[in-house]
């Protein structure tokens, strides 16, 4: 199920904004979006929830986000943060909507995503260097692309998650839920997600090219011929098949997922020059390895961690507290952090939770 874009949700609490006459704040889930007072928005109405990192369509509607390109973004205004957008139920078609209902897909929205853009590059390079006339001729059109170059559910290996962590704003109880839970902190890196999986061959296989399969994987697609991507650039550099094959042991399979940044990757904002890795997940079935194990295995094999920032964290009273704990500035680089990513093993629980004055600086 794709993440909900747009959905109904209710108001839960409504703040004056100081020296403000025409706006006021509105907390949904546990995002903050300023609202005109002439709205008369009341604590708990239902609403249309519109999530940061949306595109909504070229409708009279939402003319007014013509000058950003129609996208959803963090912005700041009398000094208050606005995350998303509250728009009163009247922007949908007539019905009787229920609250947390998925309203993305009847306001035409689409999420505005910078690594499938590069995944999809990926895919028109392949179609731009094939061999097939007939083939090279209809890939021009959009229909074409679509029909033959859509990515698959399964183009992804199965057996592993994602990377995309969600937002502490979608959890909104989980301060109180879990204040008494242990979580490391990492810092949370700019860049594209990359997975690489070694899987063990079943017996009858060993004697048709060895006895494992080696992958490299985007964050949604799985890129099985080396080519001169980040990915298998960042495959070969760190030798990580190799590596996946000392640690594999008595294992059916281990991933190895992390962060590459670099030359064209989101702006490059840590100046490097080609690519780098930070590896932020090591899998096996049963486990996911802590991040101070993962670390001081990796590093045994010079593959860097995304920085530890602590290993005995507890949850800070509220949302409003834990976004004002994600500022600061990167380990990595003299300028803001993206945020951080927080993290209990035992109980599988994982989120980040965004800086929003690195979102501000970078209009994002």
């Amino acid at each position: 199920m794709g993440r909900k874009l747009a959905s109904i949700q209710k108001i839960v609490a409504i703040k004056p904004i100081e020296k403000a006459d025409a706006i006021e704040v509105a907390q949904v889930l546990g995002w903050e979006c300023v609202v005109k007072k002439s709205e008369g928005f009341k604590v708990g109405d239902l609403v249309c929830y519109i999530e940061i990192d949306s595109i909504v369509p070229d409708k009279p509607e939402f003319e007014f986000l013509r000058d950003r390109k129609f996208r959803v973004r963090t912005i700041k205004l009398r000094g208050q943060v606005s995350q998303g957008l509250v728009l009163p139920l009247s922007i949908l078609p007539k019905g009787n909507y229920k609250e947390d209902e998925d309203v993305t897909e009847i306001l035409g929205i689409k999420k505005y995503d910078p690594q499938a853009e590069a995944e999809q590059k990926l895919i028109d390079e392949k179609m731009k260097n094939t061999n097939n006339k007939i083939h090279k001729f209809f890939s021009k059109y959009p229909w074409y692309r679509k029909l033959f170059f859509k990515p698959k559910k399964s183009g992804f290996p199965s057996f592993i998650k994602k990377t995309d962590e969600d937002r502490i704003q979608l959890f909104p109880h989980i301060c109180e839920n879990e204040k008494d839970t242990i979580f490391s902190v990492t810092e949370k890196i700019d860049g594209q997600s990359g997975t690489y999986f070694l899987v063990k061959k079943p017996k009858k296989f060993l004697f048709f090219g060895g006895g494992y399969e080696f992958g490299v994987c985007s964050r949604n697609l799985h890129l099985p011929k080396e080519d001169n991507s980040s990915y298998w650039t960042i495959a070969r550099q760190y030798n990580i098949k190799k590596v996946l094959e000392s640690l594999i042991g008595d294992e059916q399979f281990i991933v190895l997922q992390g962060e590459i940044i670099g030359t064209g990757i989101q702006g490059n904002k840590y100046k490097i020059d080609g690519y780098d890795f930070y590896a932020f997940n090591l899998i096996y079935p049963d486990k996911k390895i802590n991040s101070i194990v993962a670390n001081d295995v990796l590093k045994q094999y010079n593959i860097k961690f995304v920085p530890i920032l602590e290993t005995e964290f507890k949850l800070l009273p509220t949302i409003s507290d834990m976004v004002n704990y994600a500022k600061g500035k990167s380990l990595l680089i003299d300028g803001l952090r993206e945020g951080v990513v927080i993290r209990n093993y035992d109980k599988n629980i994982s989120f980040k939770v965004i800086n929003p004055e690195f979102l501000l600086k970078n209009d994002e």
